[in-house]
């Protein structure tokens, strides 16, 4: 792999380190997987790729599934259990294990239904507590699902959490991902080998929380169509129309916390080129309403962010 210099949180360099290639999957559990099911795949576009002990799994693309519902009747409300992610070959997902090792954290098993559908993996906790996967040999489908509304893709999650200078060392400097930008001391958001402008987000938080999940619609018809599906069925929309000032993605979010964390629906999340990402510098931007989206009016509009 070819060697660039990389500035981390603090600024240091290094060589590139061999990091996850993309966001596959959030594994969210439910009180009730039906419902559940039926609200990802009338909202996001979401295919059911099969069930399997209780479980439902949904996908996207060709990939197995982005989404996989856990029953938990007991539940007041969704929670996530762990986020996936691919790592292109067996020496990428050796180098990073060995990291994690010796970083200090746990290495553990994949979730055992979810060794059937990859070839080789471990999971690990990042400093907030979640569990994150990593695998290779993530099994496909030979079509994507046949239908006109649907993502293309899963892109990213977004965290939020009160440790979010360990959280960010252990995704740049454990994990591998690399900074595209940052807002100031508050704000990160970090790719993957995908070279989509973001695979991870991060900000920092009083507490813990998944703030949202986002997935690529075909095109700015679909995501509209997908808008105007909420907003007939009474979906509540967490966030309107956002032209985001990282990716240059146009979006909106969604929520029903029966469901899963806000769902973000996307068009046109920045990827970048080969040499862009290798050689990109983030930016450091300032707390700024227009430097999450740059259709705001003025330093204090705030609103829904």
């Amino acid at each position: 792999m070819a060697q660039a210099v990389r500035v981390g949180g603090k600024g240091a360099t290094a060589a590139w380190k061999r990091g996850p290639y993309a966001f596959e999957y959030a594994r969210i559990a439910v009180a009730d997987p039906a419902a559940s099911s039926e609200f990802y795949q009338r909202h996001v576009g979401l295919d059911v790729s099969g069930r399997k002990d209780g479980r439902v799994y949904l996908r996207a693309g060709n990939e197995h599934h982005c989404i996989e519902l856990v029953k938990d009747a007991a539940a007041k409300t969704s929670k996530v259990l762990a986020l996936g992610f691919s790592v292109d070959d067996d020496e990428a997902l050796a180098e990073i294990r060995d990291r994690v090792t010796a970083a200090g954290h746990a290495v553990g098993p994949l979730d055992p239904l979810q060794k059937g559908f990859c070839s080789d993996g471990f999971a690990t906790k990042d400093p907030t507590g979640l569990t994150i996967e990593l695998f290779t040999g993530f099994q496909v489908f030979a079509e994507a699902p046949m239908l006109e509304y649907r993502p293309t893709c899963i892109v990213h999650p977004f965290l939020g959490t009160e440790k979010y200078d360990e959280t960010l060392t252990f995704y740049l400097d454990v994990m591998g991902f690399r900074a595209s930008d940052y807002i100031a001391n508050a704000s990160a958001f970090l790719r993957s080998e995908n070279r989509f402008h973001h695979s991870l987000a991060m900000r920092r938080s009083k507490a813990f929380e998944i703030a949202h999940i986002c997935f690529q619609m075909k095109s700015f018809d679909h995501m509209m169509r997908g808008r105007a599906k909420a907003i007939y069925h009474k979906v509540k929309i967490g966030a309107d129309m956002a032209n985001h000032s990282g990716s240059r993605s146009l979006a909106f979010y969604m929520e029903d916390e029966a469901h899963g964390p806000k769902i973000e629906l996307c068009d046109g999340h920045e990827i970048l080129s080969p040499e862009d990402h290798e050689r990109r510098k983030p930016r450091i931007m300032a707390i700024d309403p227009r430097n999450i989206d740059v259709w705001r009016a003025a330093e204090d509009d705030w609103h829904d962010l």
